[in-house]
C-alpha cells in the first residue's frame, strides 16, 4: 500500500533557504518604506535600506553601506520576516536616516555601484544575495542623477596603507594617474568625522606627505614577441576547440563541460590548449582586431589557462602561461579584465612549484608589464602556505628577488618602484622575517613605493603581526571549484 503524502507535501509547499527565498520571492513582495543616511552627501558614506511588506505584516529588508566618493558598495545585509516593532528597534539603534523614495534609494545603490566600477572596483559579494531585494536595474526604475565623486574625482578614504594598496592599482590602471585623489587615515582619525573642510585641507597638503609621492618612474612596456603559429594543427576531437571558442562558455566551462574535456587524455588535451594559446596570442597581441570575436567576446585563452593547470607540465605548458604574461595591457585588459588573480596564480603555483628556477628568470625579464609579474609573487607565496616545509626554499627565492630589486630598481625597466612595493603583501603572508635585512637594503633606495606597503617601518611592524598571516586557502586549485569561482566572479 503506497504511504500517504503529508499535507505539506500535498499541498507543495517548499521550505527555502533565506538565501533561495532572497533569490526566488523576495522581488514578488509589495515594496515598503525606504531610508537613506542623512549625511550621505556630507561624509561620502552613508546607509540606504530597502524594505519590503509579507501579505501578513511582516517586513523583509536590505541594508547597503554605500561610499559615494569612490569604493561602492562596501557591505550589504540583509533580514527575514521583521515584525514592525523588530524592524523599528534596528532602524532607532542604527544610523541616523530618514525616509526615501525607492526610486531614490535603487540610484544611489546602482549609482555608487557603477561609479565604482569606473575604477575596476567590484561590489562587496554580499550583494550577489542583497541585490534581490532591489529591483532589477532597467529602464523601469525612472534614473536619478546623483553626485558621486569628490570635486569630480573618485576619492578614496583608506583607512590604512593595505587598504590603500589593495584599491590604488585598480584606479590607475582604470583611471589613469591624475584622474583621482586619496588620503589615508592616521590612527587618531579613526572617530573623525570627514566633513568636506576637513577633507579639502588633506587634499591640499597630500603632496606633502611621503606616502603620495611618486617614488620612480613604472616600467616601459618593450617585449618584443616571437613569431606565433599562424595555424592551429590539433589532435583532440574537434567539439573541444568550438566549444572553447563558444561565447556561451566565454566567462567560464560549465562543470559538465570541464568533465567532458577532463575525461580526455590529458596529454592530447594538453598539447591543444597550448597549441590554441599560442595561436590566439598571435591572432591578438599587437591589436585586437575588429573581427576578433564578431559573435561576442569568447574567453578561450582565460579557460585555457585554467585548464592547463590540471594538464599541463612544468615545462611547455609553464612557458605557455608565462608567454600570455608577456603580452601588453591592452591584451591582459581584453581577454583577462580583473579576473587575472583567479586565473593566473593558481595555474603558476600547480605549473611552477618545481620550476622556481623558471618563475626566478621571468621575474627579471626586462620591459614587462609590473602587474603581470605581480602574480608570480603570490603563486611562489602559496608554495610554503601549503607546503611549510619548503618554507626556507621560498624565502631563499624572495631573497634572491628583493636583492635583485635593490640592484635595478633606479633603473626600472626590470623592476619599477610599484612591483616593489605590491610584492610586500606576499611577504606579510609568509610572515618573512627572515627577509627584514634585505628590505631595508631594498627601501633605503628611495624607490620603493610607500602608496603601496608603507614605509619599511610599517613592513616591520605588519611583518610580526599574525593578524597578516596569509590563508593556505585563498587560491582554489580544483579546476571544477576554480571555474565555480570564476561563474560568482563574473555573476557579482
Amino acid at each position: 500500500m503506497p504511504k500517504k503524502k503529508n499535507k505539506k507535501q500535498q499541498k507543495g509547499q517548499q521550505f527555502l533557504t533565506p538565501e533561495q527565498f532572497m533569490k526566488q520571492r523576495a522581488r514578488s513582495l509589495e515594496i515598503g518604506t525606504c531610508y537613506i543616511s542623512e549625511d550621505m552627501k556630507d561624509y561620502g558614506e552613508g546607509y540606504v535600506i530597502v524594505t519590503r511588506r509579507h501579505t501578513g505584516g511582516r517586513i523583509s529588508m536590505a541594508m547597503y553601506l554605500v561610499d559615494i566618493y569612490c569604493l561602492g558598495m562596501k557591505d550589504s545585509f540583509f533580514r527575514l520576516r521583521l515584525e514592525e516593532d523588530e524592524l523599528k528597534e534596528m532602524l532607532d539603534h542604527g544610523p541616523i536616516i530618514r525616509e526615501c523614495s525607492y526610486d531614490e534609494a535603487h540610484n544611489w545603490v546602482y549609482g555608487a555601484i557603477a561609479w565604482a566600477e569606473e575604477a575596476g572596483i567590484a561590489p562587496n559579494k554580499s550583494f550577489a544575495i542583497t541585490k534581490y531585494m532591489l529591483e532589477e536595474d532597467t529602464d523601469d526604475v525612472p534614473l536619478i542623477e546623483h553626485e558621486f565623486g569628490y570635486n569630480g574625482k573618485h576619492f578614496l578614504v583608506a583607512n590604512n596603507n593595505l587598504e590603500a594598496s589593495r584599491y590604488l592599482p585598480l584606479m590607475k590602471k582604470n583611471l589613469g594617474e591624475g584622474n583621482y585623489t586619496f588620503t589615508i587615515k592616521t590612527d587618531c582619525d579613526e572617530d573623525l568625522d570627514w566633513d568636506p573642510d576637513i577633507i579639502q585641507e588633506r587634499l591640499e597638503h597630500v603632496s606633502e606627505n611621503p606616502i603620495f609621492k611618486r617614488y620612480g618612474p613604472s616600467t616601459e612596456y618593450t617585449y618584443h614577441h616571437p613569431e606565433y603559429p599562424k595555424t592551429l594543427q590539433l589532435d583532440g576531437p574537434e567539439w573541444l576547440y568550438s566549444k572553447l571558442l563558444s561565447t556561451d562558455n566565454a566567462l567560464y566551462l560549465p562543470e559538465e563541460l570541464t568533465k567532458r574535456i577532463l575525461e580526455l587524455p590529458h596529454d592530447i588535451v594538453r598539447h591543444d590548449l597550448e597549441q590554441i594559446v599560442l595561436y590566439h596570442i598571435g591572432l591578438t597581441c599587437d591589436k585586437i582586431p575588429d573581427d576578433y570575436a564578431p559573435d561576442g567576446y569568447t574567453g578561450i585563452l582565460s579557460n585555457c589557462a585554467i585548464l592547463l593547470g590540471e594538464v599541463g607540465n612544468e615545462e611547455s605548458s609553464l612557458n605557455v602561461v608565462l608567454e600570455l604574461l608577456r603580452q601588453s595591457f591592452d591584451f591582459m585588459d581584453y581577454h583577462f579584465g580583473d579576473a587575472g588573480n583567479e586565473i593566473f596564480v593558481p595555474t603558476l603555483y600547480l605549473l611552477g612549484q618545481n620550476r622556481l628556477d623558471v618563475l626566478m628568470n621571468f621575474v627579471k625579464e626586462e620591459g614587462l608589464e609590473t602587474f603581470c609579474k605581480c602574480y608570480v609573487f603570490p603563486a611562489v607565496a602559496h608554495i610554503a602556505l601549503v607546503q611549510p616545509e619548503r618554507r626556507n626554499e621560498v624565502i631563499g627565492w624572495f631573497r634572491e628577488v628583493i636583492r635583485f630589486a635593490t640592484k635595478m630598481l633606479p633603473k626600472t625597466q626590470w623592476i619599477d618602484c610599484d612591483l616593489a612595493g605590491l610584492m610586500l603583501h606576499d611577504l606579510l603572508d609568509i610572515q618573512a622575517r627572515e627577509l627584514l635585512p634585505e628590505l631595508r637594503e631594498m627601501f633605503a633606495t628611495g624607490l620603493v613605493d610607500l602608496g603601496s606597503c608603507g614605509d619599511f617601518a610599517d613592513v616591520a611592524r605588519m611583518i610580526a603581526n599574525p593578524r597578516y598571516i596569509g590563508n593556505p586557502s585563498a587560491y582554489e586549485t580544483d579546476t571544477y571549484k576554480r571555474f565555480a569561482k570564476m561563474k560568482r566572479h563574473w555573476e557579482k
